[in-house]
């Protein structure tokens, strides 16, 4: 696939993303205080339908389309993990809510991504940070097949269920997710973010920058095509909320490493443990504060 196709690839997903909730502070609210599990199916077609692409592109090409690197147990994971949450919560949206509420036109999320840039810069200066990330690997034996049969049977299942709004919408971004992924392993918006706040423009990837324009650009095309683009602008409270929120996950995702955007559409669907245990963390944090409430 060309970068013309991979920029057209993250259009495309910030389109669907503006267009359905994939956003895990909404999901774990929906579950703890009105009992629907709606919003943690969608995330698990998400996450399912990447599976299925991702490990079957990696089987069928091996050395071409790479697998998210298994990491040693770290205690930065369960840190990391449960400051996503806060973050998030704090924020009132995760890495991918953020990508919806600003498309359909909340101006205060534009602090959240100067936080998530600072934080993870701010992680680095601190030397919290992994010593490395885990470099991609190859499809490993019939593992990649177990996985996506057992992803695929998940789909199978969840798409028979009534009553989940959203669900093909869902599982399209997982598809374009994994299309995403399989050009570029472990892509993130928030990569672009940290190296902007780290100042090192010299090094910077200029497809990987601009996709995360275009990941932006497609969300709040989605939602202006949809009529649910509404221009907000930033109020102080909020907007400090915001960048808050957006420092405390940058912090979580540099420890962990990895954003819950990439936990979620990467990490979990390349059968990656590290990314599955700091995602749930995550979400236990996330009940257990609506729990609390």
């Amino acid at each position: 696939m060309s970068d013309s196709l991979f920029l057209l690839l993250t259009l495309a997903l910030g389109a669907v993303l503006s267009r359905v909730s994939l956003c895990a502070v909404a999901g774990m609210q929906q579950l703890v205080v009105a009992r629907n599990y709606s919003g943690l199916e969608r995330l698990l077609l998400a996450a399912s339908g990447a599976g299925v692409l991702l490990l079957v592109l990696a089987g069928a090409a091996p050395g071409t389309v790479l697998l998210p690197g298994a990491a040693p147990f770290h205690a930065g994971i369960i840190a990391g993990g449960a400051l996503l949450g806060v973050g998030a919560l704090l924020n009132g949206g995760c890495y991918l809510g953020s990508v919806l509420y600003l498309g359909s036109g909340n101006l205060n999320f534009l602090f959240t991504l100067a936080g998530i840039g600072l934080g993870a810069r701010g992680a680095e200066i601190l030397a919290l940070r992994p010593t490395g990330t885990p470099a991609p690997q190859l499809a490993m034996g019939p593992i990649w097949i177990a996985g996506a049969i057992g992803f695929a049977l998940v789909i199978m299942l969840l798409v028979r269920l009534r009553g989940i709004r959203g669900k093909w919408l869902a599982l399209l971004a997982g598809v374009l997710a994994g299309l995403v992924y399989a050009r570029h392993p472990g892509w993130s918006y928030g990569t672009v973010l940290e190296t902007l706040a780290r100042g090192r423009l010299s090094l910077m990837d200029w497809g990987a920058n601009v996709s995360a324009l275009m990941l932006f650009a497609g969300a709040l095309a989605g939602a202006w095509l949809a009529g649910r683009f509404h221009l907000q602008r930033p109020t102080l409270p909020r907007a400090l909320r915001c960048a808050g929120g957006g420092l405390v996950m940058g912090f979580g995702a540099a420890l962990v490493p990895g954003g819950n955007d990439s936990l979620l559409l990467w990490a979990i669907p390349g059968l990656n443990a590290y990314g599955a245990l700091a995602y749930v963390i995550m979400l236990a944090t996330i009940g257990l504060a609506f729990a609390a409430l």
